[in-house]
């Protein structure tokens, strides 16, 4: 039995709290159906909700993620772009940057990401005592190790996000997307061009001059790498920070725990990762042929979306599962999705939310929201659910 859902981001979600997934994707999980959306030009889309099922979908390479349809990607999709590649392309490119964003790799970031989130908030305390904590430092200190990085302007990073952000708002038609991403895409050729003739240190350039398997990589693919990189980037840090800190301050008991147990970190990102439904419109791919999911027959060429935020909130999964518990046992979320496409920079990921909390706990011990909890405004229609802004406040020392 499958049950007909509004098409994602046209309509504001129901949610029992805003730190839960949309009401009608848990009562699909609950009754353990597969929703079905009917898009324009005939294609059908189904969600699954449930762990094991996203997880074995996820794992299948039946399912496509190449096949997708993307509005802004008209064309063919570009050279390097692998986020939207299945293996052998997507893993020749996903090898020419495993060193990058290893478990070492990230570590060894983890002294610049330091000195940004320092910066940011030597700049909140400048400013008195109270910012918008989204536009001081969850937004910007993970935007910025992206873009120092890949070796690009920060400038070029804020102006890409800022017309991201406008654009879902505003509810961009296919037309405008297009002449954004062309946009976008030609300003990198320019840096990437600038790279080849001058070489620094910074993974733009080790790309253009370095071997790898299957001969050197042209400009172009390096262009789609990096803006593969910019896509799927910093807004997953940004408001898991964001949301984060709000049910923190709506729960000043786990807001003293953690500040006070820096050994609760770890577990803490990783029980952020798994609670926070920030993963607005689930992972879609296509089956390339005809399939079953927990007894029900997809057809080749229909779409599924494995809905992330109702599977980490799976009661056959996880113990008690709407309770944000900082000290909950490692577990297998699917925040950083699973198979061949699991997130290349969940590392990276980790290590900025654990830094980022870290030092904003240590540097405002007396950090609070300034406005009522019914002011704050969410991101509904964007493909990262979060708040747009979140007003903060602290004691002058």
């Amino acid at each position: 039995m499958s049950e007909t859902l509004p098409l994602p981001g046209t309509v504001k979600a129901e949610r029992r709290c805003p730190y839960d997934p949309p009401e009608d994707h848990r009562r699909l999980r609950d009754a353990g159906e597969l929703g079905k959306l009917e898009l324009p030009g005939g294609l059908v889309m189904w969600f699954l909700t449930k762990h094991d099922d996203i997880r074995a979908m996820l794992a299948d390479s039946r399912f496509s993620g190449s096949r997708v349809p993307f509005p802004a990607m008209s064309m063919e999709i570009p050279a390097g772009f692998f986020f939207s590649m299945d293996p052998p392309d997507h893993t020749r490119y996903r090898r020419t940057l495993t060193a990058e964003f290893s478990v070492r790799g990230a570590r060894e970031l983890t002294g610049r990401i330091e000195r940004l989130a320092d910066q940011h908030l030597d700049a909140m305390e400048a400013m008195g005592t109270s910012a918008d904590l989204v536009a001081a430092y969850a937004n910007p200190v993970p935007a910025m190790v992206i873009s120092e990085i890949l070796g690009v302007p920060y400038t070029y990073h804020q102006k890409f996000d800022h017309e991201v952000r406008t654009l879902r708002e505003n509810g961009g038609d296919d037309q405008a997307v297009g002449a954004m991403a062309t946009a976008w895409w030609d300003e990198m050729r320019g840096f990437v061009r600038a790279k080849r003739a001058e070489p620094a240190d910074d993974m733009i350039s080790r790309l253009l001059h370095s071997e790898v398997e299957g001969g050197a990589l042209t400009d172009e693919e390096v262009v789609g790498i990096a803006m593969t990189i910019i896509f799927a980037g910093h807004e997953p840090v940004e408001n898991l920070i964001g949301l984060g800190m709000l049910a923190l301050f709506e729960d000043p008991e786990q807001l003293t725990r953690l500040r006070e147990n820096p050994d609760l970190l770890d577990d803490a990102v990783e029980e952020f990762l798994r609670y926070f439904p920030v993963n607005n419109f689930g992972t879609v791919r296509t089956a390339t042929e005809d399939a079953v999911i927990n007894g029900h027959p997809i057809a080749k060429g229909e779409m599924v979306a494995g809905l992330v935020s109702t599977a980490n909130r799976d009661p056959e999964r996880f113990a008690d599962p709407d309770r944000l518990a900082l000290d909950r046992p490692h577990a297998s979320h699917l925040a950083f999705g699973h198979g061949v496409h699991q997130c290349l920079g969940q590392q990276l990921a980790r290590v900025e939310l654990k830094v980022l909390l870290e030092r904003l706990l240590a540097r405002f011990p007396g950090l609070r929201l300034a406005v009522a909890p019914k002011e704050i405004r969410y991101r509904e229609n964007t493909s990262f659910y979060g708040v747009h802004e979140l007003p903060v406040t602290w004691a002058a020392e």
